[in-house]
C-alpha cells in the first residue's frame, strides 16, 4: 500500500481528468447525502407511523375491552337485581337432579328472562355459563348452584316452553350417550365458595347507591365446565379449559342483606380471540377447518397482553413466541405501550402492547436496502456522466496537444516563433490602446556552437532545455499558462525564437530600469554553470532590451530594436545587458561592461572598504568611522562609487555586496578595538534595494551575530531619498534594527527632500547634515538654516554630525552654531583601515584643543588634509 501511495504521489494526473474525478466525487458525495437524508426521512416517517398506529390501535383495543368487560359486569349485575332472583328462598339444589325451575321456586317465565340475558352475554363474549348461587353453598355435600345456565340448560328450557313433540325430541337428544360434555365443576365451585366468603366480609349489604356501586369479584384462572367447546376437555390444550368467574352479589329484596351471588364464567381463550379480533379460538377440528377457510391461521400474531393484577390473569396470543420471550424478560421489545382498561369496579385490568423489535429492524433494513439501490443507481448515472466527461476531456486534450505541436517548441516546450508573433502582436495592440508599458528582452547564448562541437548536439539540446527551465522559473511562468493565451492580459512570457535565441515578453513593466532589473535577474539565473551528464557547462548570454513605444511602435520594430541591443551586448566582453539606443555610444558599452564585471568583482576580491573618521571636537578625538565601498577594476582602475553603486542596485548585486561590506566593517572594528583605537563604532550605508527585501533585517543581524560585535557599535545609514521611496517599509525595517540594538542615522539630511514629517516617526538616533548646507551657510539665510538644523537635532535628542567639513571657516562656523561632531576632508579623507586608524591615533596624541596651528601642521601623508584641500 505504501509503495502504491508513493507511486500515486509522483504520478502526474492530467488536470482535466483530475477535475472530472473531483467533480464526480463531489457529485457522488452530494447525491449520497441527499439519498441518505431522503431515505432516513422516510424511515423516520415510517417509524413514527408505526408508533402512531400502535398507539391508536392500542387505545382502540383498550376501549373495546373496557366496553366488553363493563357490559359483562352490567348484564351480570342486572341478573343479580332481578326480583325473581332476590325473592326466592336462599336454598341451593341438593343435587343435579333437583329441579329449581318447578314453577314454585323459579318459574319458567323468570327463567326465560334470565335466558335472554344469557343469550346477550353469549353473543357478547361467548360466555359459557351463568350460575345463580345462594349463600351457604356446600358442594362437598353434593349441592349444586340454584340455577345453572349453559348450553344444556338452554336447550332444556327451550323444550319446556315448546310442545310435547319438541320435548320428546329434546329428551331423546339429551339422552344419547357420549354427547354430554365433560363436567368439571370442582374448581368453579371452590372459587364460588371463596367469593361468597369474601362478599360476606366486604360487601354484606346492598349499597344505598344501587344499582351503582354494586361490587364485583374476579377469580383467578380456573378449569371451567366447558359446554361450548367440550372436546377441549378431552383432547385439546389445557389452556383452552381455563376461565375466570366474574361474580356480582345478590341481596335480599326484603332487607338488602347478602343472599348469594351471580357468577359469569368467561373462558380465557374467548378473551384471547378478542385480542386477535377472531370470533373464537379454534379448538375442535371443525373450528380449525373453518378458521383455515377464513384465513385466520395466516394472520399476524397479536402483540397484546391483557392482565388483571389482583387475579393473576394474563391473556396473550399463544402463537407469538417472541411475545412470550418479551414477557418473560428474555428479549426486548422495540416499543412497549401500556393502557389501563376500565372494567368492573374493584378490578384493575391493564392492556400492554409489545411491538417487536423486528418491526423496527424491518424498517431499518428496508431503508438500508433503499440506500443501497439508490446509491447503485446514482453511481451508475455518475459513471455514465464521468465517461462522457472523460471523453470530452480527452477530446480537449487532443485539441490542446495539436495546438501545442503547432505553437510550441518540441525541445524546450516554450512557445515557438509562430506563437510569439501572435502573442507579441496582441500585446502591442493592447499596450497601444491602453497606453501601458511593454518591454522585450532578447537572449542569445554566447559560444553555444562550442558546446555543440565539444560535447555533442545531445548535450546542447539538454542545455537549451535547462536554460528554458531557468528562464521559466525566474519569470514564474509555465507552458500550461501559455496554452490558449493570446492576449497581453497574462503575465510575463518566455519563448524560443530558434537555435540559441530566446525572447521574453514583459507586459506592464514600469520603466527601463524595471525592465533592466528583470533582465539582470535572468542573466544571474543563467550564470550558474549547468551540470549536464556530469559536465559543468558555463552559461553566458547577451541580453538586449527594447521598450514600447520608445524603441518601436510595432512588433517588427520592437524585435529589430531588441535584436540590435542584443548584438551591442555581444560586443561587450562577457555576459551583459544592453538597452536599445539609436546611437550606441562608448558610455553605454562601458556601463554594460561594468555591469557584467560586477558579477565577478566580489568573488575575485576587487571590492575594498575605506573609512572616513568622525571627530568629536569636544573630546578632540575620532570616535567613529563611516565605511565606504571602493572598487578596483582590473582594467579601468578605481571606479567611482557614483558610477558602480547604481549598477549594483540596478542588477540586485547590492544585496550580497552590502552584506559583505557589513561583515568586513564589523571585523575591522573588532581589530581596532583589540588594538586600543579610539574608534568605537562604525557606520555602514544601506540602499533602498536592501531595505526593500523582507529578510534584510534577519540577514544583517545574522552577520553581526556571526562576527560577535556588539549591535550598539554598528550604525546603519540611510539617505533621505531612500526613505522617500518606500517610507512605510523603511520605517518597519529600521524599527526592527533599532530594537535589536543598532543605531540608525539619516544621511545627507537637508539635501532637498526636507522630510521633517517623517523625521518624527523615524527611529533614528543620528542626523548627518548634508555638505550643501555648509556651502550655503556663507549667506545669513544659509547660516540660519544650518543653525536651525543643529538646534532641531538637539531638540529631538539626536546626535548631530556635519558632513563635508573642508575648510577652517566651516569648522569655526559649525562650532559657533553648536555642532560638536564633524566629518570631512578637513580632518581626513576616506582611507584604508590602517591609515584611518593612524589618523585617529594622531588626534589622540595631539590632546588639547584644535587650533589654527594644529590644522597648519597637518601633512597630507598623515592622512589629514591641509587647509587648502
Amino acid at each position: 500500500m505504501s509503495r502504491w501511495l508513493q507511486a500515486l504521489r509522483f504520478t502526474r494526473v492530467p488536470a482535466g481528468y483530475l477535475a472530472v474525478a473531483v467533480a464526480c466525487t463531489l457529485l457522488l458525495a452530494a447525491a449520497e447525502s441527499l439519498i441518505v437524508a431522503d431515505v432516513w426521512r422516510s424511515r423516520d416517517h415510517a417509524l413514527e407511523t408505526l408508533r402512531s398506529d400502535a398507539r391508536q390501535a392500542t387505545d382502540a383495543k383498550a376501549r373495546e375491552l373496557s366496553q366488553l368487560l363493563t357490559d359483562v359486569y352490567v348484564t351480570t349485575r342486572t341478573i343479580s337485581l332481578l326480583p325473581a332472583v332476590r325473592r326466592p328462598e336462599p336454598r341451593n339444589r341438593v343435587s343435579i337432579d333437583d329441579d329449581a325451575i318447578d314453577g314454585k321456586r323459579f318459574s319458567v317465565t323468570d327463567a326465560q328472562t334470565v335466558l335472554q340475558l344469557y343469550h346477550h352475554l353469549a353473543e357478547l363474549l361467548s360466555v359459557s355459563e351463568i350460575y345463580v348461587v345462594y349463600d351457604g353453598f356446600a358442594p362437598e355435600r353434593g349441592e349444586v348452584p340454584f340455577l345453572m345456565f349453559d348450553s344444556v340448560i338452554v336447550e332444556r328450557i327451550r323444550h319446556l316452553t315448546a310442545g310435547p313433540g319438541a320435548r320428546a325430541a329434546g329428551s331423546a337428544a339429551a339422552g344419547r350417550p357420549g354427547d354430554e360434555p365433560e363436567q368439571e365443576e370442582g374448581e368453579e365451585y371452590a372459587e364460588i365458595v371463596r367469593q361468597l366468603a369474601q362478599l360476606r366480609r366486604q360487601h354484606p349489604t346492598l349499597p344505598a347507591s344501587a344499582p351503582h356501586g354494586v361490587a364485583s369479584l374476579m377469580s383467578r384462572p380456573v378449569i371451567t365446565c366447558d359446554n361450548s367447546q367440550y372436546l377441549s376437555a378431552r383432547g385439546g390444550h389445557d389452556r383452552d379449559r381455563l376461565g375466570v368467574l366474574l361474580s356480582v352479589p345478590i341481596y335480599a329484596e326484603a332487607d338488602g342483606a347478602l343472599k348469594g351471588l351471580v357468577t359469569t364464567i368467561v373462558r380465557l381463550n374467548v378473551l384471547e380471540a378478542r385480542l386477535l379480533d377472531w370470533p373464537l379460538v379454534p379448538v375442535t377440528t371443525t373450528e380449525r377447518q373453518q378458521a383455515h377457510l377464513l384465513g385466520l391461521d395466516r394472520s399476524a400474531p397479536a402483540e397484546y397482553v391483557l392482565t388483571e393484577a389482583e387475579s393473576s390473569i394474563v391473556v396473550s396470543d399463544r402463537r407469538n413466541a417472541a411475545l412470550e420471550d418479551i414477557v418473560q424478560g428474555r428479549a426486548k421489545a422495540g416499543l412497549t405501550l401500556t393502557k389501563p382498561v376500565d372494567g368492573p369496579p374493584g378490578q384493575r385490568w391493564l392492556l400492554t402492547r409489545h411491538v417487536a423489535q423486528a418491526s423496527f429492524d424491518a424498517i431499518d433494513d428496508t431503508a438500508r436496502r433503499a440506500i443501497a439501490v439508490r446509491s447503485a443507481i446514482a453511481l451508475a448515472v455518475l459513471a455514465a456522466l464521468a465517461g462522457i466527461a472523460v471523453l470530452m476531456v480527452a477530446q480537449r486534450r487532443a485539441a490542446a496537444k495539436l495546438q501545442e505541436m503547432a505553437d510550441f517548441d518540441p525541445l524546450t516546450g516554450l512557445p515557438n516563433r509562430r506563437h510569439i508573433d501572435r502573442r507579441l502582436d496582441a500585446a502591442v495592440q493592447a499596450a497601444t490602446a491602453s497606453q501601458r508599458p511593454l518591454a522585450l528582452v532578447m537572449i542569445d547564448l554566447d559560444n553555444f556552437k562550442t558546446v555543440n562541437d565539444t560535447h555533442g548536439h545531445h548535450v546542447g539540446d539538454l542545455l537549451l532545455t535547462e536554460v528554458a527551465r531557468r528562464l521559466q522559473k525566474q519569470l514564474g511562468t509555465s507552458i500550461d499558462e501559455a496554452i490558449g493565451v493570446d492576449t497581453a492580459e497574462a503575465g510575463p512570457m518566455v519563448g524560443r525564437l530558434g537555435g540559441d535565441e530566446f525572447l521574453v515578453l514583459l507586459p506592464q513593466v514600469d520603466d527601463e530600469a524595471a525592465a533592466c532589473a528583470v533582465a539582470e535577474r535572468l542573466l544571474a539565473a543563467l550564470a550558474v554553470p549547468a551540470i549536464i551528464e556530469g559536465h559543468g557547462i558555463p552559461v553566458r548570454a547577451s541580453l538586449g532590451v527594447a521598450l514600447h513605444p520608445e524603441h518601436g511602435r510595432s512588433a517588427a520594430q520592437l524585435l529589430r530594436a531588441c535584436d540590435q541591443a542584443m548584438y551591442a551586448a555581444k560586443r561587450v566582453d562577457g555576459s551583459a545587458v544592453v538597452t536599445f539606443e539609436r546611437d550606441v555610444d562608448h558610455a553605454a558599452v562601458r556601463r554594460a561592461r561594468l555591469t557584467a564585471d560586477l558579477r565577478e568583482a566580489l568573488a575575485q576580491g576587487q571590492f575594498a572598504l575605506h573609512y572616513q573618521t568622525v571627530v568629536d571636537v569636544r573630546l578632540v578625538r575620532a570616535d567613529a568611522a563611516e565605511a565606504l565601498l571602493r572598487w578596483q577594476h582590473p582594467e579601468f582602475g578605481t571606479v567611482s562609487p557614483a558610477e558602480f553603486v547604481p549598477l549594483l542596485e540596478r542588477s540586485g548585486l547590492i544585496v550580497p555586496v552590502g552584506l559583505w561590506a557589513l561583515r568586513r566593517a564589523c571585523e575591522q572594528l573588532l581589530e581596532w578595538q583589540a588594538a586600543g583605537s579610539t574608534i568605537s563604532c562604525v557606520a555602514v550605508n544601506a540602499s533602498v534595494v536592501q531595505l526593500a527585501r523582507s529578510n534584510f533585517c534577519e540577514d544583517a543581524l545574522a552577520v553581526i551575530a556571526a562576527t560577535g560585535i556588539e549591535p550598539r557599535r554598528i550604525t546603519i545609514e540611510v539617505t533621505e531619498s531612500v526613505l522617500m521611496d518606500n517610507p512605510e517599509r523603511c520605517i518597519e525595517q529600521l524599527q526592527r534594527l533599532r530594537q535589536a540594538g543598532l543605531r540608525i542615522a539619516i544621511d545627507d539630511f537637508g539635501a532637498g527632500y526636507s522630510s521633517l514629517g517623517y523625521l518624527r516617526r523615524l527611529p533614528v538616533q543620528v542626523m548627518k547634515i548634508d555638505r550643501s548646507l555648509l556651502i550655503d551657510a556663507v549667506s545669513p539665510t544659509g547660516r540660519a538654516i544650518l543653525a536651525a538644523m543643529v538646534e532641531l537635532a538637539g531638540e529631538l535628542g539626536l546626535d548631530c554630525i556635519a558632513e563635508g567639513v573642508e575648510t577652517l571657516e566651516q569648522y569655526k562656523l559649525l562650532l559657533d552654531v553648536g555642532c560638536q561632531r564633524l566629518q570631512g576632508y578637513l580632518f581626513a579623507r576616506p582611507l584604508p583601515a590602517a591609515d584611518a586608524a593612524a589618523a585617529a591615533q594622531r588626534l589622540r596624541g595631539h590632546g588639547g584643543y584644535f587650533t589654527d596651528s594644529f590644522f597648519a601642521s597637518l601633512e597630507p601623508r598623515s592622512g589629514f588634509a591641509t587647509l587648502d584641500t
